[in-house]
């Protein structure tokens, strides 16, 4: 179970409002992305099957669709927008409906985060909520009870306007009646929170709630860490790799990057992790294909200049040691496994680059491209608990990002969203309830 400790929340909150509520004066939200996400793929999955499409067209659909941003502009309604939807898959009015209840299907409210959202309104804070929607969009948060949260909710289909266009950044501080630097916003997508910064705004892209955590208490905003209780009965251990065991390229890198080689924002995350990636990652195209896909994608000379781009982009030591020393000490105690969104060949290069055999390390090691399932798919996650012989709720899973975060919960796996090892092996020995190296019993 977590909650929040209002009475330790108002403390600090007075305490320290010199420091900061002087400052900060008002936080801002996104909604699609950040209080509502999509934890469950498969109603999309579906779709997708039913109507013969291949897997992430239905969201190619909606949201790479002609009318979208018309939608979001307020040109046209919700009703106009899921009509030419259906007309472009040949469905019937009946069909259409069913498709578009289908699709949000798998989408979860953040309960967590709005509970947060409350308690800095409630602690004297300004609560702003700025989405690219539809009219309805005001509608919808009435009916889920969460209006209420926000003194201040601006819809781009209400106002004619779509972030990352400053002007409704501007809409949205005058509502709340601060300046820019007296305010934070957290968006899912880079150009949004770019367009945010150069307004003025404290800006961050969304994780997940405990990399937002720490990055409000960085500004002085005073943010209680949820009360974690010990969980009975876990056996097993769930491990991602990239963003775990081994640190990932940050948004900072990235953007270095991009620069370097002359790039549009996030052509490289595109090339890198897009649909050449997720192909790769099921063993539906060779580590040479990938490459080539890389080379093309970026405008190299050929596929040898984009290897060397990659062990160069790659470079640097980002293995966190004091990861595998708690693996290590774990083993024997509970079953551990090994998740990973990879390549062909990861277990063999994890060998040669720091010497860990990964079948001999872990009791189950599942690598996405030899089994043909990737993460969020809930069908990887019930493979490995299959390989652990343990049940959901006997697991707990950890990995950086939250769209598998997200899927994991949603099947009953109890989860740590991981962001460094000091603070999320803390969060796994309190839901343990005891020390990584001293075990109960043993």
């Amino acid at each position: 179970m977590t909650g929040y400790d209002l009475g330790y929340f108002k403390f600090w909150n007075t305490l320290s409002q010199r420091e900061a509520k002087d400052v900060i004066k008002a936080v801002i939200f996104d909604y699609g992305g950040v209080l509502m996400r999509t934890a469950n793929p498969l109603p999309r999955r579906e779709l997708e099957q039913q109507l013969g499409l291949p897997v992430g067209d239905a969201s190619k659909l909606v949201f790479g669709s002609p009318l979208w941003e018309d939608v979001r502009l307020g040109h046209i309604s919700d009703a106009e927008f899921w009509a030419d939807v259906g007309r472009r898959l040949g469905l019937d009015t009946e069909a259409t409906a069913e498709f578009r209840r289908a699709f949000r299907a798998g989408d979860r409210l953040d309960e967590e985060l709005v509970s947060l959202i409350r308690h800095l309104r409630d602690a004297g804070y300004r609560t702003g909520l700025l989405s690219n929607g539809p009219t309805s969009r005001r509608r919808h948060l009435e009916q889920l009870g969460i209006a209420d949260s926000f003194d201040v909710i601006v819809v781009s289909g209400c106002e004619g306007l779509l972030k990352p266009d400053p002007a409704i950044f501007q809409l949205a501080l005058e509502r709340l009646g601060v300046a820019a630097e007296e305010a934070v916003f957290v968006d899912d997508f880079r150009e949004n929170v770019a367009a945010a910064r150069q307004v003025g705004l404290h800006a961050t892209r969304f994780r997940g709630l405990t990399p937002l955590r720490r990055w409000l208490r960085d500004l002085g905003v005073p943010i209680p860490d949820p009360v974690l209780d010990p969980l009975p009965d876990v056996r097993a251990i769930i491990f991602d790799w990239g963003g775990v065991v081994e640190d990932l390229p940050d948004d900072a890198h990235i953007a270095a990057w991009e620069r370097r080689l002359g790039l549009e924002v996030d052509t490289l995350p595109e090339a890198l992790w897009g649909e050449a990636w997720r192909q790769l990652s099921v063993g539906a195209i060779t580590n040479d294909d990938y490459t080539q896909h890389i080379a093309a994608g970026l405008g190299l000379p050929d596929a040898g200049a984009a290897g060397r781009f990659i062990e160069e982009f790659y470079a640097g030591d980002r293995f966190n040691p004091e990861v595998i020393a708690a693996i290590r000490a774990l083993r024997g105690h509970y079953k551990v496994a090994l998740l990973s969104n990879a390549f062909p060949g990861q277990d063999d290069l994890i060998r040669e680059q720091f010497g860990l055999d990964v079948h001999s390390e872990f009791d189950a090691y599942v690598n996405s491209a030899y089994v043909g399932l990737r993460k969020p798919d809930p069908a990887i996650f019930h493979l490995t608990l299959a390989r652990l012989g343990v049940a959901p709720q006997q697991a707990i899973f950890l990995d950086d990002m939250l769209r598998n975060v997200d899927s994991a919960r949603e099947l009953g796996i109890h989860t740590v969203q991981f962001v460094d090892p000091a603070a999320s092996l803390a969060e796994l020995e309190a839901l343990l309830g005891h020390s990584i190296t001293r075990i109960p019993g043993h």
